[in-house]
């Protein structure tokens, strides 16, 4: 359209109030244009009216897409309990899976003291503060919380044997919760699922991944469905009852045998 208007780069990004360097990355595809300035662009090059409508309802599109497909990383333990206690306050049904780690809302105190035991002493106290909000609603029968557990994420030694244990312990208490359903994939299950990395899902809306830097939010409906259809599959790897009680009380020998 630039071409065939006879105007130069120069002129056009003038003319439209941008940068040269700004139009040119657009025209080679190297930047996504706003709906401003495709607007201005196509009213500028004196684009024919279907032109214009289609263009920016392209733009228009496209950002949608964008915004919809985008990951959000947030830094900061306390911060991210804060975005998180907001989401799981909304969510009927909240399901964790872990491979390495017990999940915040079931962790014992002295077990998430030595999560956290790294963190400045101020930004501890805030996380642990967040993390008591989120675990109140639990109180709240309406809500659904499932957990799916590799049998790694209970025999990782996060601190001495007696902690271990405790916290062990602790799970087989509040899987006797109404709204709690608590599963743990054994070492000796046909897995034949490949999970990279623990996550959470709250209702269909929203994922969570931490990673080293922080923590991902995830809201692609696309990639929602993805999580739940991989959590579902975990779910039915998982032991529970009396089963699970049996596993639960060997690993929690075990962490006090080998001491």
């Amino acid at each position: 359209m630039r071409t065939e208007a006879k105007m130069t780069g120069t002129a056009t990004a003038r003319a439209t109030g941008m940068s040269q360097s700004k139009l040119s990355k657009i025209e080679n595809g190297m930047l996504l244009p706003s709906v401003t300035d495709v607007e201005r662009l196509v009213a500028e090059l004196a684009a024919a009216r279907e032109t214009r409508i289609e263009l920016v309802e392209l733009a228009k599109s496209l950002h949608a897409e964008a915004e919809t497909r985008r990951v959000v990383l947030h830094r900061g333990a306390h911060r991210h309990q804060q975005t998180i206690s907001r989401v799981e306050a909304r969510a009927a049904t909240s399901r964790f899976f872990q491979v390495n780690l017990v999940p915040a809302l079931l962790q014992s105190e002295p077990y998430l003291r030595t999560v956290l035991g790294t963190m400045p002493h101020s930004e501890q106290e805030a996380a642990v503060a967040a993390l008591r909000t989120r675990r109140s609603r639990m109180d709240d029968l309406a809500k659904q919380f499932v957990f799916v557990l590799s049998e790694a994420a209970l025999r990782w030694r996060m601190g001495p044997a007696e902690l271990m244990a405790e916290q062990v312990e602790h799970l087989a208490a509040i899987q006797r919760r109404p709204n709690v359903r608590l599963g743990v994939v054994p070492w000796s299950a046909d897995a034949n699922v490949v999970a990279l990395h623990g996550f959470h899902i709250y209702d269909e809306r929203v994922v969570t991944v931490s990673v080293l830097t922080g923590n991902a939010t995830i809201t692609d409906p696309l990639d929602v469905r993805e999580y739940l259809a991989l959590f579902g599959r975990l779910e039915r790897l998982a032991v529970r009852g009396e089963e699970l009680q049996g596993l639960l009380k060997r690993i929690a020998e075990d962490h006090r045998r080998l001491g």
